[in-house]
């Protein structure tokens, strides 16, 4: 009996100091969501009304303006500007929706046809579950000039972070079926970084659009200025072609750490108690080694300091105690 309720208390004191350390909040990755072509002023377009039907909230960007201070998909402000460096045009005639018109837009966009499941979090203003809703998001378009590219910059970037990005083209009954992204990190666009590419269009039916498919560039740093330099351009096989960008995600992650098991950018006690709940994690010794990293590293020569040591230790010994009591009993 008393070494059941030893266990008992050993447990009850561990998931009190759990629940105090979940008071933090980590930092994990930041996401900002574009939506294109929305420049109700010109031509056809629509923005997106925040938040979206998916709870997420949009930056809808008109051409020829430059944005500072992006929102996340949580609506909190972020440093990241936005803003092209070429010419650009938009639209959404022969786009998700098919033919539309500047006087009837807002009936317009419920005809807008993608596969919302598959596009997620880019899905906009569509119901994921049910593919549903007006769907702001893709509807409209911004495209370049018959054979030339459309050039933007994304600044104030954080140089610890590498950056995933996602792109969503869709456009039917158009010269050239594919829609190449480009990212480069020199403000003359001869340093390519990396390349993705997908079809706007289906091959064998140009009245068929794009619905469910995306292209994505992964782990890219940013420049030493802070900035990365995209473009997007049509089929360069084909004379005259265009290439079309209606949505976009970008991913900010803080760089790999050994040990940083919540990836939140440092190795603190939360990584102990994230390893602790699942060792497949990674290794206590990664944890170890790396403790109060990066800041604190040098300072500590990877000891936890007496306190956080001790609340660590309590919780695994509190544990370790219950469990045992456990199999004692079965």
């Amino acid at each position: 009996m008393k070494a059941l309720l030893s266990g008992k208390l050993l447990a009850g004191f561990a998931t009190a100091l759990l629940l105090t350390a979940g008071l933090a909040v980590s930092a994990h990755a930041q996401t900002v969501l574009i939506d294109f072509g929305n420049n109700v002023t010109s031509y056809r377009g629509l923005p997106i009304a925040n938040p979206d039907a998916n709870g997420y909230n949009w930056n809808s960007l008109q051409p020829g303006l430059f944005y500072t201070d992006l929102v996340d998909s949580d609506n909190n402000a972020t440093t990241i500007d936005f803003g092209f460096s070429t010419p650009v045009g938009t639209d959404s005639y022969n786009g998700p929706a098919g033919a539309t018109s500047a006087g009837t837009i807002l009936s317009d966009v419920t005809f807008a046809d993608v596969d919302a499941t598959s596009l997620g979090i880019l899905g906009g203003a569509c119901d994921a579950d049910t593919g549903t809703g007006t769907c702001e998001g893709v509807f409209d378009f911004a495209a370049t000039d018959p054979g030339a590219p459309v050039r933007f910059e994304i600044q104030e970037l954080d140089l610890t972070k590498t950056y995933d990005l996602t792109f969503f083209g869709s456009h039917k009954y158009s010269v050239g079926n594919t829609t190449t992204y480009n990212v480069y990190t020199d403000d003359t666009y001869t340093t390519l970084v990396d390349s993705a590419s997908l079809q706007h269009q289906d091959s064998s039916d140009p009245s068929m659009h794009n619905r469910d498919m995306v292209a994505t560039i992964s782990g890219v740093s940013p420049s030493a200025t802070s900035i990365l330099y995209l473009e997007f351009v049509g089929d360069s096989s084909v004379t005259g072609s265009q290439g079309y960008l209606n949505v976009m995600q970008l991913e900010g992650m803080a760089s790999s750490l050994a040990g940083d098991f919540d990836e939140d950018g440092d190795v603190d006690g939360n990584d102990f108690l994230v390893w602790q709940r699942d060792l497949n994690v990674g290794s206590l010794t990664e944890w170890q080694d790396n403790y109060g990293a990066p800041a604190l590293v040098a300072a500590l020569g990877a000891v936890p300091e007496p306190n956080t040591f001790c609340l660590l230790l309590l919780t695994s010994l509190g544990t370790i105690s219950f469990r045992r009591t456990t199999e004692s009993r079965i």
